[in-house]
């Protein structure tokens, strides 16, 4: 995996917008006949999902701005960016991808592009765990506040086959939102501990994809 977590600032419809633009229209983008663009997954605190399911363009649009996919409940409201502050940022990303050789391969053999799509899910999967385990939030007054552990969380994963220019190019947008809940009510991701940890998950998502954990044990005449 390259590359490290980026803030998302702006709206649901400019998130949009930007998953759709980064790749070409020939890619593979729906997820189904419901038109899906997006797997969403609830986080509990031991790192295990308790819900997932697609979202719709529209249903990923208004997740980004902070609704709730289960409730339909705002979970929040964006600060609106400032003279001198931005607005409240609405996601962190991190991109979960391979060597284009791999990508250019399951391109042309259907058994590699099985098993990449898999081990890059697998990504994922070990992703969510450690983010269920170690992200936290802030509770109290300026001044005073204390450090919770987050009791769930919501991620989303957007895969793309190709890039813009049409190459085969095998990635995930892999989407943290930045409202979970704790201590009765949604905060505010401590994102400062997020990009703390960001070397720990590239790390860690670089591992699998060189030995995802779906894979069966090689025997020694394959080593």
């Amino acid at each position: 995996m390259k590359g490290g977590v980026k803030l998302f600032h702006g709206s649901g419809a400019a998130a949009r917008a930007y998953v759709e633009a980064d790749r070409s229209r020939a890619d593979e983008y729906y997820l189904g006949a419901d038109q899906a663009v997006a797997e969403y997954a609830v986080i509990d605190a031991t790192g295990e999902v308790t819900a997932a399911r697609s979202l719709s363009a529209d249903e990923y649009e208004a997740w980004v701005d902070w609704v709730n996919p289960d409730t339909g409940e705002s979970m929040g409201t964006p600060r609106k960016p400032g003279k001198v502050r931005r607005g409240s940022p609405l996601f962190a990303e991190m991109t979960i991808n391979a060597p284009k050789s791999l990508s250019v391969a399951a391109a042309l053999h259907p058994d590699v592009s099985e098993a990449l799509d898999a081990t890059q899910r697998d990504a994922a999967r070990e992703i969510q765990h450690f983010l269920g385990q170690h992200s936290v939030t802030l509770a109290g007054p300026r001044g005073a506040q204390e450090v919770l552990p987050v009791e769930h969380m919501q991620t989303v994963a957007i895969t793309h086959k190709t890039s813009r220019a049409g190459d085969p190019h095998r990635h995930i947008h892999f989407q943290i939102g930045t409202r979970v809940w704790a201590g009765g009510k949604w905060r505010a991701l401590t994102t400062a501990a997020l990009f703390q940890q960001q070397g720990a998950i590239r790390a860690l998502g670089t591992a699998v994809i060189a030995a995802p954990p779906s894979s069966p044990p090689r025997s020694p005449s394959m080593a």
